[in-house]
């Protein structure tokens, strides 16, 4: 029986990961936490590997790693830290194999203004302009509820029902969030920035897989200000970068013969 890997997933890396996993002669269930990721994500491979829609809590994973999983390998989003420590500590108690993976960091040009957490963020915005785009996901944008009236805010996020409700409970009205699918060329936000007269871009430090690239350079080629968000401390100690890696990892894991396995 092959080994099989839990793949954590939930970003563009998560299919290339499951295709290089399976290639490696592995077996493979990745999960999402949304049902659309499993189309728009997951589509291309076919049904050649298991994805599920889990949204794990601790009991909830610890039971699902006891069913039968020889390791773990977390390719969450840089900024989805509860999962990320859910599943470090779960697989530590059951002497589950885990491997971070994690896409490299991309060091922002100078002049970008960077913000500890998405409270600083809110902070700091008014003072780089009174027009915001909000390209930083539907969750944070409850952190800049407070400034509407204050500010012209805008929020992009993605085509999802659950996204949409969170950006109206956070106060955005319909004229004001844009519901699009990624990936996004610099000269779509160009021409998407400056047709809402942005003065000020709010970006996560996703990474370049993240499309942070591309918002960046047509934000800086409008006279746009920064600011980048940074990613959390603390959670990506021995975090891989490289797919091959991640996957060098999962066969050394498996395949030397000292997984204690859980339970």
């Amino acid at each position: 029986m092959r080994p099989r890997i839990l793949l954590l997933s939930g970003t563009s890396e998560g299919p290339v990961l499951g295709r290089a996993l399976l290639d490696a002669g592995l077996d493979v269930v990745a999960t999402v936490t949304r049902e659309g990721a499993v189309r728009d994500l997951f589509g291309p491979l076919n049904g050649e590997l298991t994805v599920e829609v889990q949204g794990f809590d601790a009991p909830g994973l610890r039971d699902y790693l006891v069913s039968g999983v020889d390791a773990v390998l977390d390719a969450t989003h840089p900024f989805a830290v509860r999962i990320t420590r859910i599943a470090r500590d779960v697989c530590a108690e059951l002497g589950v194999p885990y491997v971070r993976y994690e896409r490299p960091d991309w060091l922002p040009p100078e002049g970008t203004r960077l913000a500890a957490t998405f409270a600083e963020a809110a902070e700091v915005a008014p003072m780089l302009g009174n027009r915001v785009m909000l390209t930083i996901g539907a969750n944070p944008l409850k952190h800049f509820a407070h400034l509407h009236g204050r500010l012209t805010l805008f929020a992009r996020i993605l085509p999802a029902a659950e996204s949409l409700a969170r950006a109206f409970a956070a106060g955005f009205t319909p004229d004001r969030v844009f519901c699009l699918r990624p990936p996004f060329s610099r000269e779509f936000n160009h021409a998407f920035f400056a047709e809402y007269r942005a003065e000020v871009l709010v970006v996560k430090a996703s990474g370049v897989a993240g499309g942070i690239v591309e918002k960046v350079e047509a934000a800086r080629d409008l006279g746009m200000s920064v600011l980048m968000i940074q990613r959390p401390s603390g959670e990506s100690t021995s975090a891989v970068s490289r797919i091959a890696e991640a996957v060098a990892a999962c066969r050394e894991l498996v395949g030397r013969g000292s997984l204690a396995g859980p339970g």
